[in-house]
């Protein structure tokens, strides 16, 4: 009896572990509050390690081409497009570095499987075990003539379930601390996610890093809708079905940093108006400047929610750049728990004593000033002028979104 109890308790044990995932949705809003779509390009390339579906490489163009050119007799040219190479439509949301991190002092072998609901996992590391296959047309009749690039878009405006699965055992701390994480090609933006308090995690291949890593692209609403008035007050409501815990309101523009803590986030069904005096914080902003209470306020934020420091840390350094040093207004806020769920579900063997799941809602807003200026820009007859705005079309990480903004503006509205 001693001998089953104390296997019992060694089992209970060794699953004793706490899971800790953070990572962001990320949406552009016209002032009209209204969804855009062309939210599949990126900011950064991953590193060539990574994987992905075909014509999802963001940087990693090595794998999977040789086996297409083999079954279709000629590559498919799908056209450039900052990280998702093969053409898609209608994706309103970009899933961006989900991580999940594990704290455990013993090791353990795990099972992990993320569902994505409305989207599909298009990018991960390490490999993974199983998960979702996207379409594929079958190979063409004349090799010589590759099927028509219709037939390879994958179209986001219809629903779409995606998935990923990894096995794969934690190392325990001592072998953790004894790991080599480092990796030729490693960029900043991979880097900066490793903490030292997390288990590193090894699959049966011998990949080794110290978070699972996935990312994604689909269209549905994560909850938050934003409009912005006439008189330039940002208004949220939240649609969730449940309370943001924490929300943080930002905008840089004309060499200023302004922000506004809302620690008590937005209830469910509440909503809440912020004209541009509503600002809580407002100091210069010089190129390339940092400011700190940016930085604490947000982090502070993110750990009342459940994470750790430098897990919180983590996901502000990565994206310092993208969120804070760009000019624009945007709102960060916290997808309450349930919501997470719906999104992404998780099934984790053995299951965790807690999860924290710290998923990121950041939407990005449109003033009607900027609106107003942009559609002013596409109708101009000087070259010059206009060749700014398609070039911020083509380049910006957003433009396609802001094209889709202007042309519906442009739209008469049928009477």
């Amino acid at each position: 009896m001693k001998t089953i109890t104390a296997l019992l308790l060694s089992a209970t044990a060794a699953s004793a572990y706490t899971l800790h995932e953070w990572g962001t949705f990320t949406t552009v809003a016209g002032s009209d509050g209204v969804l855009l779509a062309g939210l599949e390009r990126e900011e950064a390339a991953l590193p060539l390690f990574s994987y992905s579906h075909f014509g999802m490489e963001n940087g990693n163009i090595e794998r999977g081409f040789d086996d297409v050119a083999r079954r279709h007799g000629a590559m498919p040219i799908f056209g450039f497009m900052k990280g998702i190479n093969r053409p898609v439509r209608g994706v309103t949301v970009k899933m961006e570095t989900p991580v999940i991190y594990f704290h455990s002092d013993e090791a353990f072998d795990v099972s992990v499987k993320v569902g994505f609901n409305g989207g599909t996992i298009s990018q991960w590391y390490p490999d993974r075990t199983g998960g979702e296959a996207l379409p594929v047309p079958p190979p063409p009749a004349d090799p010589k003539k590759p099927r028509p690039l219709e037939e390879w878009t994958l179209d986001f405006s219809k629903p779409w379930k995606g998935s990923i699965e990894w096995q794969a055992r934690v190392l325990s701390p001592a072998e953790s601390r004894d790991a080599i994480l480092f990796k030729p090609g490693d960029s900043l933006h991979w880097m900066r996610p490793r903490i030292p308090e997390a288990n590193a995690i090894r699959t049966a291949d011998g990949e080794t890093e110290g978070f699972l890593f996935y990312r994604g692209v689909g269209a549905f609403d994560p909850g938050l809708t934003t409009t912005v008035s006439g008189d330039d007050t940002l208004h949220l409501l939240n649609r969730t079905g449940g309370d943001i815990p924490f929300a943080f309101v930002f905008e840089k523009s004309g060499g200023t940093t302004r922000w506004k803590v809302m620690k008590d986030g937005l209830r469910a069904d509440a909503s809440a108006e912020i004209p541009t005096s509503g600002f809580a914080e407002a100091v210069p902003n010089p190129a390339m400047s940092f400011v700190e209470p940016v930085y604490r306020d947000m982090v502070s934020g993110l750990v009342a929610t459940g994470l750790l420091q430098s897990e919180a840390r983590a996901m502000v350094e990565t994206w310092w750049n993208s969120y804070f040093a760009q000019d624009g207004l945007r709102v960060f806020w916290v997808l309450p728990a349930a919501k997470t769920e719906a999104i992404l579900p998780l099934q984790v063997s053995p299951q965790p004593e807690k999860s924290v799941r710290v998923i990121v809602g950041r939407s990005e807003i449109l003033r009607p000033a900027k609106e107003r200026e942009w559609l002013a820009l596409s109708r101009d007859t000087d070259k010059t002028r206009r060749a700014s705005w398609d070039d911020l079309c083509f380049r910006d990480r957003f433009g396609l979104a802001y094209k889709q903004r202007v042309e519906t503006m442009a739209t008469p509205v049928a009477k």
